[in-house]
């Protein structure tokens, strides 16, 4: 795709939500559960997340409107149908919960099945090959508990299977390890990363279990000394909430990993958070390293999770590393049967959640790349 334009690449962003969020097994699945009423826009959105103002219009006059404002206005329907059916996280909308907290649901068998079924159609279940055999960067994503000794292993096997993987990046955060008394995610990380403290901490003992990498040393890219105050260049720093986040949200660093040889080989990455006061999101890890990467147009980008989040990592990896920088990215993981994540209806329909809560968010970043009339008189 060397030579795509920033235009065509926003206009490809479209075609690719339009191909998911308008699949047969996604109308099937928010014919289960969503009403299709578009309602007011208020009160559904992401923890502390904001629409554009421009936005605004798309649910006022339908007149004049294209097929991509169509899409876009579509999107903030199904997403707020969603909120309200899928979300299994923050369902009160106010308390925050990492995954592993969610709540469950009063489905009956049937009903699990079916939901199961969709969601394998949607791409959340079972793995798929790479799309090429060679690539210039891999990221291994983080996560908590296994994720990320899975992931790299997952990495490494295919690897093993020819894949040639270029340079290997692991990203990280500072998302402290979870304290929850029924799943204490310390236990499960001392077995491969024994004294971490948070996800940066996890990423490194991965990268040295699976792969036998070591870190030459932990640089913060800001400056500072330490993370024990807030870095006075975080750029949230006067947000709403700034306040409130915990200084280790603030930072950012990177640890260089080296080979048996002593060669520089990777690096592990930990982002600073842009939603204060909660810890950073993928998005946020995946703008750090598209920041020290500089990935070219054209550079093939894959990235290694678990299965179940490919579809929302593979927009935000369009959104983060495509749309800006034009290197073509793939995602890809492993399914079920490495044991990594529920595979009840409830934790599917929430990451399906949080692929259209994605699929949104690229679609207002590629209608800002778009001429100013490319959804009609709206804008």
């Amino acid at each position: 795709m060397i030579g795509v334009s920033e235009v065509e690449r926003a206009e490809y962003a479209f075609t690719q939500v339009e191909r998911w969020l308008r699949s047969e097994p996604m109308v099937e699945l928010l014919g289960m559960f969503a009403d299709g009423d578009g309602g007011e826009m208020a009160g559904w959105l992401h923890l502390n997340e904001e629409l554009p103002g421009w936005l605004d219009g798309l649910f006022k006059d339908a007149e004049g409107i294209t097929a991509q404002g169509e899409l876009l206005r579509h999107v903030l329907v199904v997403e707020r149908a969603a909120a309200g059916a899928f979300n299994f996280r923050t369902p009160d909308g106010s308390s925050y919960r990492e995954r592993s907290q969610a709540v469950s649901a009063d489905f009956d068998d049937a009903t699990r099945e079916r939901i199961a079924r969709l969601a394998d159609e949607l791409g959340l279940v079972e793995a798929r090959e790479p799309r090429f055999r060679a690539y210039d960067k891999t990221l291994v994503l983080g996560g908590g508990y296994r994720s990320p000794l899975l992931r790299t292993r997952y990495a490494a096997l295919l690897r093993e299977r020819g894949i040639q993987l270029g340079e290997v990046s692991f990203l990280g955060s500072p998302r402290f390890l979870i304290e929850d008394a029924a799943r204490p995610e310390r236990p499960v990380a001392e077995r491969y990363a024994p004294g971490a403290t948070d996800e940066f901490g996890l990423m490194l003992g991965a990268a040295r279990a699976e792969l036998g990498l070591q870190a030459s040393g932990i640089e913060f890219l800001c400056g500072c000394a330490s993370d024990s105050e807030p870095c006075p260049k975080w750029p949230c720093r006067e947000a709403e909430n700034a306040d409130r986040t915990p200084a280790e949200f603030t930072h950012e660093r990177r640890a260089p990993l080296t080979n048996e040889a002593g060669k520089v080989v990777g690096s592990v990455l930990s982002a600073c958070t842009s939603r204060p006061p909660y810890r950073p999101d993928t998005s946020d890890t995946l703008g750090l390293w598209a920041r020290c990467a500089k990935p070219a147009a054209g550079q093939r980008v894959l990235l290694v999770t678990t299965q179940v989040f490919v579809p929302f990592q593979q927009f935000d990896a369009l959104r983060r590393i495509y749309l800006p920088y034009g290197a073509e990215v793939d995602t890809v993981g492993f399914g079920p049967e490495w044991g990594d994540r529920p595979q009840n209806a409830e934790y599917l329909l929430q990451e399906t959640l949080s692929a259209i809560r994605s699929a949104r968010r690229l679609l207002v970043a590629a209608a800002e790349v778009l001429a100013p009339g490319a959804l009609g008189s709206t804008r």
